[in-house]
């Protein structure tokens, strides 16, 4: 590919896809393209994953038959975009060490602001000297795919983005309306709007489901975790954390409590979390001089954390995965500050494609506003790199009045791209239609198990056909180990005996190798989702 397509002497750039053809050839419809999001996300095998995900569908249910039908008659592509993956990375870097940071939700010292704007700094300057990087945007990564599409020999792109991948897909059929086909946009950006949008939204998202989704079911479930009979009580056990360890349940190694909110399949956990951070938090306070990894690790897998056997178990074996990253924050140790190539496209991207408030007191406000209101990963927002960064190097088109019908799909509560950003994006593009799944919480849906969404989908990639409404609902799935869904933000205290925790009936089939796979997918999306970072 041109490394700049408006001037393609500068050189050029590798791009990786990757191709699992229609199993009917002579029916041949097409190829769909996947992107998982990001921005930074590597979508390679997404095609191959879901070529044996749809070839294994449970053809019994009208859902699984529609899905079957889609990988008979389309090839399924995935992709490494520009900068990732298995096309040419992109990286940045710094012999500069970060500087330490402490909870940025309840440091708003001096000191704490002016470590988070250094460290936006160090990271700004550090892609800002690798000459790729006007390069990395989704104008050059959307004309990437629009060649794609030419060497698969399709006159229109049909596509399935997730997350960031909204942004792009709407981005490509702003640039390219005569190429574009039958595009699923699931987890929506703020499209409409710029990123700045899109990321000012985060804070109030991960709030809401934090306390309305995961604490309400730790609640519901006090007879197995004990943290309390309703959400405030709950909230107020993992209030009284210290700072440093609130700050460690969202960085910790594994899945912590950030990455935990993009799934459905894993709220348990963060109950799971809780517990331990409680015994955690009783360690670090009956034995506030221990600052040694391996003292603090003795120490912790001696603690009990349940009463129940496997719960203790479960909770030592988390907790013991904090010491780390904990004693890291408390012994202020400073960090490399180095940025992969899924950190390194994320902050190019996000500061090339639009244009962000740059004075530093705005953002020291938003910081402080946020920290209040939504203190989860509020105060985090103060350190964001768009200050230090030059104008953006994509111009991006206007909605053009020839686009063919979109499809929206949207999670009422979705964390990482709300709502509210959805449903303006849903009102800026008059040919779209959006599906709408009433309190669900997890990021993305796409499959999700359900007529509602997954057959309407289909029978769109099949034959075009579209939801009947501009605006149409779908029905949650419950949480695992629940028979019911609870809508959100009302209390439910000790209805439900939670038990085995499985994937929900779908029309994908139950065997254990297609639950592996269609975990994989949904760790792959969770991992690549618009991040609720600061932009470093």
């Amino acid at each position: 590919m041109p490394l700049d397509w408006n001037r393609p002497d500068r050189g050029t750039m590798s791009f990786s896809m990757l191709r699992v053809k229609a199993a009917d050839t002579a029916a041949r419809k097409g190829a769909i393209f996947f992107n998982p999001g990001g921005p930074g996300g590597d979508g390679l095998l997404f095609g191959a994953i879901y070529g044996y995900l749809w070839n294994q569908a449970d053809t019994k249910t009208p859902a699984g038959q529609a899905l079957k039908a889609l990988a008979d008659g389309y090839d399924l592509v995935g992709f490494s975009p520009r900068g990732t993956g298995q096309s040419s990375r992109y990286t940045c870097g710094s012999n500069e060490l970060a500087s330490p940071e402490q909870y940025p939700s309840e440091d708003r010292s001096e000191k704490n602001i002016g470590a988070m704007l250094r460290n936006a700094r160090l990271a700004a300057q550090s892609c800002l000297k690798n000459p790729i990087t006007p390069y990395i945007n989704t104008d050059q990564t959307a004309r990437d795919l629009n060649l794609a599409r030419q060497l698969m020999g399709d006159a229109k792109l049909n596509y399935v983005g997730y997350s960031y991948g909204t942004w792009l897909g709407s981005w490509y059929a702003r640039r390219f309306p005569e190429s574009t086909g039958r595009l699923l946009l699931d987890g929506n950006t703020a499209f409409a709007g710029t990123f700045q949008d899109s990321f000012n939204l985060q804070p109030m998202g991960f709030e809401r489901a934090f306390r309305e989704v995961a604490l309400a079911y730790a609640a519901r479930h006090d007879d197995v975790f004990g943290l309390g009979k309703t959400a405030t009580d709950v909230y107020a056990v993992y209030n009284a954390f210290p700072g440093a360890l609130k700050f460690t349940l969202q960085q910790y190694s594994g899945a912590n409590i950030i990455q935990n909110l993009y799934s459905n399949q894993s709220i348990p956990n963060i109950s799971l979390q809780l517990v331990a951070a409680r015994g955690f938090a009783a360690v670090v306070k009956a034995n506030p001089e221990v600052k040694d990894n391996a003292a603090l690790a003795d120490l912790v897998a001696k603690q009990t954390y349940s009463g129940l056997p496997d719960l203790d178990a479960a909770a030592q074996q988390e907790a013991l995965t904090m010491v780390d990253t904990y004693l890291a924050i408390v012994n202020e140790l400073p960090a490399q500050v180095e940025l992969s190539y899924g950190s390194a496209v994320f902050n190019a991207i996000l500061n090339n494609d639009t244009a962000w408030e740059k004075d530093p007191q705005k953002w020291i406000e938003f910081g402080n506003q946020e920290a209040k209101a939504h203190p989860l990963i509020g105060g985090s927002y103060t350190e964001t790199s768009a200050i230090y960064w030059p104008a953006p190097t994509a111009s991006r088109p206007e909605v053009p009045a020839n686009l063919p019908p979109i499809l929206l799909l949207q999670n009422e509560y979705d964390p990482a791209t709300p709502a509210e950003g959805a449903l303006a994006a849903l009102k800026a593009f008059p040919s779209a239609k959006m599906l709408f799944v009433d309190d669900e919480a997890q990021h993305t849906a796409f499959p999700y198990g359900t007529d509602c969404v997954d057959l309407q989908v289909a029978r769109y990639f099949l034959d075009g056909t579209m939801p009947a409404q501009k605006f149409n609902v779908c029905g949650a799935l419950p949480l695992p180990g629940e028979e019911q869904v609870y809508p959100i933000g009302k209390t439910y205290a000790g209805t439900d005996t939670l038990g085995a925790q499985g994937l929900h009936p779908a029309a994908l089939g139950a065997t254990p190798e297609t639950k592996a796979e269609l975990q994989l997918l949904k760790d792959i999306i969770r991992r690549n989702g618009l991040k609720a970072t600061s932009l470093r």
